[in-house]
């Protein structure tokens, strides 16, 4: 089919085969000297590893202590509380149950909040404020108004019932929406409280 002295048609696994044939018999050789030292065949640095460790040097066992003998309870029953005793029964320590909680602070909150009231009462004083422009007992304050109202529409509402002085339009950003309310004050009162 071709010619023998080909490269490519000679047979190149007898060469390898004769290799690893000649490989395998100097290893088995080697691994037969290496075991004819100790019957297991293991070499020497693995032998230490299997070696006992020497024995432990001997103690003698330690003295046994004498104790004292058992003796009863009854020389100390009379150390014992009686069920009249108040140590008898330890009192239970009164546990505040979460309603009980709810309530109390409740009843704190509302205190402070009598009390502050009462403190800014004192020290209110319209007439004496600097930020106020006009009599803060005519002014009129007005909320929850559509965004699309005017200043000139509030006016005109309010003219219906008497003359109008200042109308403040303000915008306030608060938790992220836009609020808006109105100051409306009136030239007269429009009620009168008695």
């Amino acid at each position: 089919m071709g010619d023998s002295n080909d490269p490519f048609m000679r047979d190149q696994n007898a060469a390898v085969q004769a290799r690893t044939k000649a490989q395998n018999r100097a290893n088995v050789l080697q691994l037969k000297l290496m075991g004819q030292g100790h019957p297991t065949g293991l070499t020497n640095n693995l032998l230490k590893l299997f070696e006992p460790r020497p024995p432990l040097e001997y103690k003698p066992p330690p003295e046994k202590r004498k104790c004292p003998p058992y003796t009863g309870m009854a020389l100390f029953v009379s150390n014992f509380a009686e069920p009249g005793d108040p140590e008898y029964a330890p009192p239970k320590p009164e546990v505040e149950l979460p309603a009980q909680k709810r309530e109390r602070i409740q009843k704190l909150r509302l205190e402070k909040g009598v009390e502050k009231a009462a403190e800014d009462l004192k020290k209110y004083d319209p007439n004496s404020d600097p930020n106020a422009s006009g009599d803060p007992y005519k002014t009129l304050f007005v909320s929850r108004l559509n965004y699309e109202s005017t200043e000139s529409k509030i006016k005109r509402e309010f003219e219906s019932y008497g003359p109008i002085k200042r109308v403040g339009y303000s915008e306030h950003s608060l938790a992220g929406s836009v609020r808006s309310y109105v100051m409306a004050s009136p030239s007269l009162a429009l009620c009168s409280i008695p």
